[in-house]
């Protein structure tokens, strides 16, 4: 018998080895995106821990941008608004800083959230982008719905050379 739990112990050992020879675990920021009508929550990765909501503002019909940082106590905090004109609900800021940059507004500011509540706009560009990548609230959620966005992380298994630049084998040809 206990050269059973023995051979089981001295497998295991070897199997985590080769494993982790391959492998490694890796936490990841996410954004989630609850919605409370469907109770039901989208998880995106973060890669460079920035993200921005954009929306049409329901008066001017221009789009609007809101830059996001996510700390690492998974707040998040807003670094700067860019929009293309005045008017009601639009922000301005003398504290913040704020700039007209080739023609777009610019509000510098530095507020952090723990949660970002929002109702799906009925106007179209309600969205967030995240790494280059759009995803609009209507492919998630329903027009009006009420959204609560989020930070966290989760735990990820990735290749060893992934992204490492390192213990990649070069074959010469």
């Amino acid at each position: 018998m206990k050269a059973e739990k023995l051979l089981c112990v001295v497998i295991l050992t070897v199997l985590t080895a080769i494993f982790f020879t391959h492998f490694r675990l890796e936490q990841e920021k996410v954004l989630i995106i609850y919605n409370e009508h469907k109770k039901s929550r989208t998880v995106i990765p973060v890669k460079n821990g920035e993200f921005t909501l954009t929306f049409l503002h329901s008066i001017e019909k221009t789009p609007v941008y809101e830059l996001y940082n996510i700390n690492d106590d998974n707040t998040m905090t807003i670094k700067e608004v860019r929009f293309y004109s005045l008017g009601t609900g639009l922000p301005f800021s003398s504290e913040g800083g704020f700039k007209n940059e080739n023609g777009e507004f610019v509000v510098r500011e530095s507020k952090t959230l723990d949660k970002i509540p929002l109702w799906v706009s009925p106007l179209p560009g309600h969205a967030v982008i995240v790494d280059g990548r759009r995803i609009n609230f209507t492919d998630i959620a329903e027009r009006e719905d009420l959204l609560t966005i989020s930070a966290g992380h989760r735990w990820i298994i990735k290749k060893s050379t992934e992204g490492s630049g390192k213990n990649e084998r070069k074959t010469k040809f």
